[in-house]
């Protein structure tokens, strides 16, 4: 199943050329669930106040063409939250993609969800960053991963 955060995801604006495929890779094949992050699985938690959220993403080494899985975990006063997110993709300090505002809303969710990526051929060998931007409870955090995709 598809989430509605996939279904919503348009085109993203991209300031270097070798990230033009992003728009039909990120986000295409996701769907939901309620499972949590799998244990033990290398993953990054970030906490503001109450707020707590994770990510558990597939290896900071994607294949390209390849899916690449990509776990949401966000809990707020240690229950599941009712949060939203959306993506940035980064080259360095530099926001070269994202999922909003250009799909006018961001991803709605509570506890977790799962998406999956297809890093293109256009993106081998660059050192990039896909930040998840997470927001419930009135706070937000930033989940970065960096990533080089590889063949």
């Amino acid at each position: 199943m598809v989430s509605r955060f996939a279904a919503r995801s348009l085109a993203l604006p991209v300031a270097v050329a070798v990230l033009g495929l992003f728009a039909c890779s990120a986000g295409a094949h996701g769907y939901w669930t309620s499972a949590p992050a799998k244990a033990g699985a290398a993953h990054v938690t970030v906490s503001s106040g109450p707020l707590s959220a994770t990510i558990v993403p597939g290896t900071h080494h994607p294949k390209v063409n390849t899916n690449w899985p990509l776990t949401v975990t966000a809990t707020l006063k240690g229950k599941p939250a009712h949060a939203t997110a959306f993506y940035l993709f980064m080259l360095g300090p530099t926001v070269v993609g994202t999922t909003y505002p250009y799909s006018k809303n961001p991803y709605r969710f509570t506890g977790s969800y799962h998406d999956t990526f297809v890093w293109p051929s256009d993106s081998l060998g660059q050192p990039l960053t896909l930040r998840v931007v997470v927001s419930a409870g009135g706070r937000k955090v930033n989940l970065d991963w960096n990533i080089t995709s590889v063949k």
